[in-house]
């Protein structure tokens, strides 16, 4: 699909594949998931070659940041389905050419939908280098809002974490904790993603510098210098969110530990308990032909005393010491 969009911010129809060739008032041509004839059709109207899916997923610094036949050729890692327990990371390739922007992507990333939205807005009147940074700037704030949010949610699950120690079924609080260790690594999940995007997204601002388009045009260089700044404030407080990440997920994984060792300490209790008991028993249950105080018709009930004394003793020693 491939969506046109004209300096003033307005969509233009695209036609069919193949029956006649782009508008030349195009300004931003968004391709998405886009078939060989579209693909074609965007060629011939900016003259160059549009990178490949294959070619958008190359790591390599010098496949993702390069100029080529006059043209300057981006791709940017992007995050995206951060709504989502499973946050992905989608290789979004641009290619500023003379005063057009194509973007090549095979997601919808949130950020292309909403400045998609605003078009008419945000760049009346501007060229590809206007769109393209305003598009940078957008996915830029999208990160600002997945942090955001990740953040509010994190200090509402640390609040039910730490809210747990007073329930007094060890079981129910176990189940609870280990239930929100999962939910501990999506979140992790997602600032991770959210900080290989703004690393990626830093690497294109860092490139655009470089581009003498870019740096013969005051307002663009001070907007990309803008863009860098914005990265390192949001990297940082990346990184913030990922310590209290690390913080939570040290104190439920402690906490289970508490929870089981209460449990322990039941079942040593008990064993304790109950052991005098069974050691009188074991005596009494000897088949020693000399055991006078068997023939004695006191015996049995003063061997249950016996056992119940020893029992009662250790249980209300621990009691005493608040093991339990």
């Amino acid at each position: 699909m491939i969506r046109l969009f004209d300096p003033h911010g307005i969509s233009l129809v695209t036609p069919e594949a193949g029956e006649a060739a782009l508008p030349e008032t195009v300004c931003w041509a968004d391709l998405v998931h886009p078939t060989p004839q579209e693909e074609a059709q965007v060629e011939r109207l900016i003259g160059v070659e549009v990178p490949s899916r294959d070619e958008l997923r190359d790591i390599e610094p010098s496949s993702r940041l390069y100029i080529e036949n006059g043209a300057a050729y981006l791709t940017a890692s992007v995050v995206w389905k951060s709504e989502t327990d499973f946050a992905e990371i989608a290789d979004i390739g641009f290619v500023l050419a003379g005063q057009r922007l194509v973007t090549i992507r095979y997601a919808e990333p949130k950020a292309f939908a909403v400045f998609a939205t605003n078009a008419e807005r945000e760049f009346c009147g501007h060229d590809g280098r206007d769109v393209l940074t305003r598009l940078i700037e957008a996915m830029i704030d999208r990160c600002a809002e997945v942090l955001e949010s990740r953040s509010r949610r994190i200090d509402t699950l640390s609040t039910e974490v730490f809210s747990r120690g007073a329930v007094k079924n060890p079981e129910a609080v176990t189940r609870d904790l280990e239930a929100t260790l999962s939910v501990i690594a999506s979140h992790q999940r997602t600032i991770a993603k959210v900080r290989e995007s703004l690393m990626s997204l830093s690497r294109v601002a860092g490139f655009l510098q470089t581009l003498p388009e870019i740096a013969s045009d005051k307002a663009l260089k001070q907007r990309c210098r803008a863009i860098a700044g914005d990265i390192q404030s949001l990297s940082e407080h990346a990184d913030f969110i990922s310590e209290n990440i690390v913080f939570l997920l040290d104190a439920s994984l402690g906490l289970i530990s508490v929870q089981q060792n209460q449990v322990m300490k039941v079942l040593s209790v008990g064993s304790m308990v109950f052991l005098p008991p069974t050691f009188i028993g074991t005596v009494y249950g000897m088949n020693f032909q000399d055991m006078p105080e068997l023939n004695q018709p006191w015996a049995y009930p003063i061997a249950l005393a016996v056992m119940a004394a020893s029992a009662l003793g250790p249980y209300l020693w621990f009691k005493r010491k608040g093991w339990f």
